[in-house]
């Protein structure tokens, strides 16, 4: 057996793969990643609202002036979901706003943790809307009635993959949150700005 011999060692790592002092660098780019995309967000979102205010700034700038903050979100979602696949490869523990083990190996816990963020948020826009009864729809927050329609089209989606990704019958989820059921205090997980009342 020679040492270009493919079958010489069965147990040699996948090239792709990381061992635990490389999934912890990972782990530390993935977080500087993550920051990265929510300031990237944040100067889009700044943008435009200074470019709503003020209709011709677009124009008295050259379109290498403008900064491409929405492009650059879009490319740091991709390298985040890159990243954490590598950190999550070599066992690496991701933040938990990325999903648990549980969620990772049965995309129904995942889906019932989206179902309950968008429930609570399309509640909350319809606080939000309902406030000012006496100004007509269509003039009325049009950024939050987009919101609004975007969150019953997921919920929508999320309700029919829910019946495609659920376990069949006789798998147990202790850890998963039931869909209907009450859940322990122990074991329960609170969503942003629930406990404040």
């Amino acid at each position: 057996m020679t040492a270009l011999d493919p079958h010489q060692n069965q147990n040699t790592r996948h090239p792709s793969a990381f061992d635990e002092s490389d999934a912890h660098l990972l782990r530390l780019c993935l977080d500087l990643q993550l920051d990265a995309l929510l300031l990237a967000l944040g100067a889009a979102s700044a943008q435009e609202l200074r470019d709503q205010g003020t209709p011709a700034s677009g124009a008295d700038r050259g379109a290498d002036d403008v900064v491409p903050w929405r492009r650059w979100v879009e490319e740091d979602v991709d390298l985040a979901a890159g990243l954490a696949a590598d950190a999550m490869a070599g066992r690496a523990t991701l933040p938990p706003t990325l999903g648990t083990d549980l969620g990772h190996e049965v995309p129904a816990a995942v889906i019932d943790n989206l179902v309950a963020r968008y429930e609570s948020m399309h509640n909350l826009l319809g606080d939000l809307l309902r406030r000012d009864l006496t100004v007509d729809d269509d003039h009325r927050h049009p950024r939050v009635l987009v919101a609004l329609r975007r969150c019953r089209a997921r919920l929508d989606e999320l309700h029919r993959y829910r019946l495609a990704t659920t376990p069949p019958r006789g798998v147990r989820l202790d850890a998963a949150v039931p869909v209907d059921g009450p859940t322990s205090t122990r074991d329960r997980e609170y969503l942003p700005g629930e406990l404040l009342g």
